[in-house]
């Protein structure tokens, strides 16, 4: 190890507690095992990353070394959120990732220290706590919420903060950070990461995308969590998600205006359209349904009425105003149970329900056997988004004909379309290459090379020189020149160069 860290480096990592190359570990092995999850899907699943782990790793030990830190550019996409607003999510690098993670898991045990049993978002110890699982923190939180309404009639008062991650101000974050007790080394570099984070694209605040950030909300909310245990409160808060209980509505009001103070001096706002307090019958319809616990139980111990009361459930979410919590709650168990009754609706729906394009798309499958009708379904589907904003659509539409092995010359045509838009961003257009190597004629693989040679997105370059690969069109010599180079395709060139069968997106 001292032979990649320096000599000098051991010493700081026995003042810094935990060695840090650990931190780095950890960094990578969430990014590599969570990207199933992740809401970036690689095209290859980082196969050519883990396959030049050791030098990628030493790069990373040499940024953090030289205190050279902090992205040159991030690419900032714009993911749905519901059917038409998005939330920002910051693409970086997996250099500049693994850096940050690093940092931030380097702090983790001092922000863990500082928070109550309240707080149910990014915890993080000895013994993992929920920081993998979010998923299953925000439903551990609900349910303890609805015992404690269950126990006492409590009111309940909920809140959240408006594009919370944005609008954090790094500023005061620096602060926080240092008061939090880091080793300034690490402060000094993770303050420096946020700040050229800041200055290197037009987002502001701290990245969405990366679950370390999530770390860094809680520590940035300590005085509101603070500000409720002194007022003897209960109070339950997954990231910015505020929820408060008490027998009286005036206390509650009491605090809410107090939070909203504090959250302002942060340069914070609370979000008026989500900020209400419930009686103890609304507050109850506020968290989840306990119907949802029963069905989940019966699906696990195969009560024969369990299927049943999922599927009315799913028509119940989609009679009206759509509910997508319930619906993404059923799709997923339909799927693995294999009850098709939804397809129709999924199937006539990709487009508007876009925004719950990954959920949809996971559904249809598993039902192999209709993949006919699911091609017609894509086609038409991409030929209506065509000339508006349907990125992650078309992204997860190509996606998913990649793993389902669909040979579609209208989907062919259309990724064409979709790779040659330059005003696209580039998470549709490196998928759209690699459905193109994937299908390829000769004179496909043709066109790609001539697209490599003109295009200047390194992401894209990546994804091209995949897709060539596998339409037989890429030279060794090109893999040999740019693995032995400095170029940012070297891990990928070095990867093709062993002739792997390249992974299927997942």
């Amino acid at each position: 190890m001292d032979s990649i860290v320096g000599p000098g480096w051991r010493g700081k990592q026995q003042a810094m507690g935990r060695p840090f190359w650990a931190n780095l570990d950890d960094a990578w092995n969430r990014l590599f095992y969570g990207r199933g999850r992740s809401e970036i899907p690689d095209i290859i699943n980082w196969a050519d990353v883990a396959e030049s782990w050791v030098d990628i790793r030493a790069a990373v030990i040499h940024s953090l070394r030289s205190g050279q830190v902090g992205p040159d550019y991030v690419e900032i996409l714009d993911l749905p959120k519901n059917a038409v607003a998005v939330r920002p999510i910051s693409r970086l690098s997996v250099h500049d990732r693994l850096v940050y993670d690093t940092l931030i898991f380097s702090i983790a045990e001092l922000v863990e220290k500082q928070l109550h049993d309240s707080v149910y978002s990014a915890r993080w110890g000895t013994n993992g706590k929920s920081f993998w699982k979010p998923i299953d923190s925000w439903v551990s939180m609900q349910k303890r919420g609805v015992r404690m309404i269950s126990r006492i009639p409590f009111q309940l008062a909920r809140t959240d903060v408006v594009s919370f991650y944005e609008h954090i101000d790094v500023g005061t974050l620096a602060i926080d950070i240092q008061s939090a007790g880091a080793n300034p080394w690490v402060t000094e570099r993770l303050i420096s990461w946020l700040r050229m984070f800041q200055s290197s694209s037009h987002a502001w605040g701290i990245p969405q995308g990366p679950d370390s950030s999530a770390i860094l909300a809680n520590l940035y909310l300590l005085p509101v969590d603070e500000f409720v245990h002194r007022a003897k409160l209960k109070y339950l808060r997954y990231s910015d998600d505020m929820m408060i209980f008490d027998t009286e509505r005036e206390s509650l009001r009491n605090a809410l205006l107090e939070i909203n103070s504090i959250l302002r001096s942060r340069r914070l706002s609370m979000s008026m359209t989500k900020t209400d307090i419930y009686d103890t019958v609304s507050a109850l319809s506020q968290l989840e349904s306990l119907e949802k616990d029963a069905i989940a139980y019966g699906l696990r111990i195969g009560d024969v009425g369990a299927e049943e009361r999922l599927y009315k459930l799913f028509l119940e979410a989609t009679d009206g105003e759509q509910n997508d919590r319930d619906v993404k709650f059923s799709l997923f168990r339909m799927g693995n149970n294999s009850d098709d009754r939804a397809i129709v609706w999924v199937l006539r729906n990709l487009k508007e329900s876009h925004h719950l394009a990954s959920e949809l798309l996971r559904y249809l499958e598993c039902f192999p056997d209709r993949l006919p009708a699911i091609t017609r379904a894509y086609v038409s589907t991409m030929k209506r988004a065509v000339g508006h904003k349907y990125d992650n659509l078309e992204q997860r539409i190509l996606q998913a004909a990649v793993r389902q092995g669909i040979r579609s010359t209208e989907i062919r045509d259309m990724a064409w379309v979709i790779l040659t838009d330059k005003n696209k961003s580039s998470l549709p257009r490196e998928f759209a290459a690699r459905y193109l190597g994937k299908v390829s004629t000769i004179a496909d693989g043709q066109l790609l090379r001539r697209e490599f040679e003109n295009e200047a997105d390194v992401n894209v370059r990546r994804a091209l020189l995949v897709a060539m690969y596998e339409a037989k069109s890429v030279s060794r010599p090109l893999l040999k020149a740019l693995a032995s180079s400095n170029s940012q395709l070297t891990w990928v060139s070095r990867y093709l160069l062993q002739d792997p069968p390249v992974p299927l997106p997942r």
